[in-house]
């Protein structure tokens, strides 16, 4: 596969504007003054030889220069302007290793007990183990735990990625006979249109209402899942999350949200439009709006899920799905593919139940997260044979190894992620830069998304310990301005992220400079300036030409 135009390193950006003439006869008279100076009294004192001394005198010219045209404030960072044009400035777009971690090794996965202390069972964390890793509601921003900044930061803008909480699972991941029903009949969900123009008829709010009917003789097939819910739907439990994750938004960031200044965008999915009704009820309470738009991209190239179409992203992950390590965990599974499928009465045959652990993942956690029992089976001879904690921790453990390994430790995730995320990512450094240029009066913009958003998001900035983005998972985008220069700092799971990538890596508080963050995402996309436009390379690079080895 020829891709090399397209796969990161080490590339020379624009970003600096040019240090004006009067600056530079400066910044040579001051060398010329130093390297004589230097170079006498190191021949007077004969410390070291001649080529010695012209290296260690030139880096120190190169030293002392730095910091006197910065306290003459004349360096790169203390007068640059914030863009994307001028002076060479090398950023480092290259795959960095995630650290080693029990995730990340086969033997300890296989060979483990419980899931290294992650919550698999409940909504709630206690506010003393609050940062752990809870798959049914994961750690996000909130005041108790915020991580506040040195007050000379003044915050502009925030922007929040998230994925839905708590669901019903797929009905794709449904075992072929569910015993037990899953009713929802304590939500409503509505589905209704009303005209915007002033003067309309209005319309009645309408909500859907299932039932079974009598005279109906076909059974749902496949069989799978039963009940009142729509398999996925938000629960009542996770509508309740997602007003407290709301909430605890609110407590932190509410300077920058009112319904003029904030922004909220779904994707296709109905979940998303689910959570988005009492998260939204959370932030900007009733008393200030009775209505307020959701923005959504059309299903078949949206960005936010993502759903445009990119062949070398889908190659790129078809390949990493390939690889010995994959097939390696893949046939050590089969004992456990086996318990599995005789509990759950899954065919052998169903090959999307045996390609990943995805399917019995969602099967087994959605439950447990709502307090069902694990399930039983209940075909002959195995009736009343019941899947162990121990096998479903197994699920779990695999589960998060295969995400570690398809999106973070695999050296071609970084490039699938930003072919297949690029367009939101180029999205975003649109919204940031038009905040630093004082352009837009929002604030406040929150995405709703899935998993599958946060994975490719967390590999784009390399995040160094990565998991399966469990309900709620939350990266937040912070600009803040400190006169006169602004910085990004990047939150996950409420927490400063640390990543892998130098690029990525801020000052002690977790600020990263504004050129550095913009240069190396916009670099990853190939981000530029033409006739007044910012473009970028995603289309590009999704339809670049795949040659196959035979």
């Amino acid at each position: 596969m020829d891709v090399t135009q397209h796969q990161p390193g080490r590339r020379r950006h624009v970003f600096y504007g040019f240090w004006g003439s009067s600056t530079l006869f400066l910044a040579l008279g001051l060398s010329t003054v130093l390297i004589i100076g230097l170079l006498v009294q190191l021949l007077n004192q004969d410390l070291i030889s001649t080529t010695d001394m012209m290296h260690s005198t030139l880096s120190s010219v190169a030293s002392l220069t730095a910091i006197l045209l910065a306290r003459l404030g004349l360096s790169h960072a203390s007068n640059a302007p914030e863009s994307l044009e001028s002076e060479d400035f090398e950023i480092d777009l290259s795959w960095y290793p995630p650290k080693p971690s029990s995730i990340t090794n086969l033997t300890t996965v296989f060979n483990s007990t419980g899931v290294w202390g992650f919550i698999f069972n409940t909504s709630h964390t206690p506010d003393s183990q609050y940062g752990t890793y809870n798959w049914c509601n994961m750690p996000h921003v909130r005041a108790k735990e915020y991580p506040r900044p040195p007050s000379e930061y003044e915050l502009l803008y925030v922007e929040v990625i998230h994925r839905h909480h708590l669901r019903t699972p797929y009905s794709s991941n449904s075992f072929p006979v569910e015993p037990h029903p899953w009713n929802c009949n304590n939500i409503a969900i509505y589905s209704y249109s009303s005209p915007l123009t002033p003067g309309s008829p209005p319309s009645i709010p309408g909500y859907h209402s299932p039932f079974t009917s009598p005279f109906n003789p076909f059974p749902p097939s496949p069989l799978g899942f039963q009940g009142t819910c729509n398999f996925p739907q938000i629960t009542t439990q996770g509508l309740s999350d997602s007003y407290q994750h709301g909430l605890d938004l609110l407590s932190v960031y509410s300077p920058l949200i009112s319904p003029t200044s904030a922004e909220f965008r779904i994707t296709n999915n109905p979940i998303t439009s689910q959570v988005a009704g009492a998260l939204v009820s959370a932030l900007l309470p009733p008393k200030t709006t009775t209505t307020t738009p959701l923005l959504i991209q059309n299903k078949e190239i949206d960005s936010l899920e993502p759903k445009y179409p990119c062949p070398l992203s889908h190659h790129l992950f078809s390949q990493i799905q390939s690889t010995p390590q994959w097939k390696s965990h893949l046939q050590l599974s089969k004992e456990i593919l086996t318990q599995l499928d005789i509990i759950s009465g899954v065919p052998p045959s169903d090959t999307s139940f045996h390609i990943s652990f995805d399917h019995y993942f969602d099967n087994l956690s959605s439950k447990q997260c709502h307090s069902r029992p694990l399930p039983c089976s209940v075909h002959s001879p195995h009736n009343n044979k019941c899947i162990p904690q121990h096998l479903a921790d197994t699920v779990y453990r695999l589960g998060q190894w295969e995400y570690h390994h398809t999106y973070r430790s695999s050296k071609q995730s970084l490039q699938a992620s930003v072919a297949s995320y690029g367009v939101w990512i180029a999205e975003l450094l649109s919204h940031i830069s038009s905040v630093t240029k004082e352009e837009t009066k929002v604030r406040y913009r929150h995405n709703i998304a899935h998993d599958g958003s946060i994975s490719r998001l967390l590999g784009v900035l390399q995040v160094d310990d990565m998991h399966w983005p469990g309900m709620g998972s939350e990266i937040v985008f912070e600009v803040y301005k400190q006169q006169p220069k602004h910085f990004v700092r990047v939150l996950y799971g409420g927490q400063v992220l640390k990543s892998s990538s130098p690029m990525l890596k801020g000052n002690p508080k977790g600020m990263i400079p504004l050129q550095q963050i913009m240069g190396y995402l916009g670099g990853l996309i190939g981000l530029r300036e033409k006739d007044g436009k910012m473009m970028h390379d995603i289309k590009e690079m999704c339809n670049t030409p795949i040659t196959y080895n035979k």
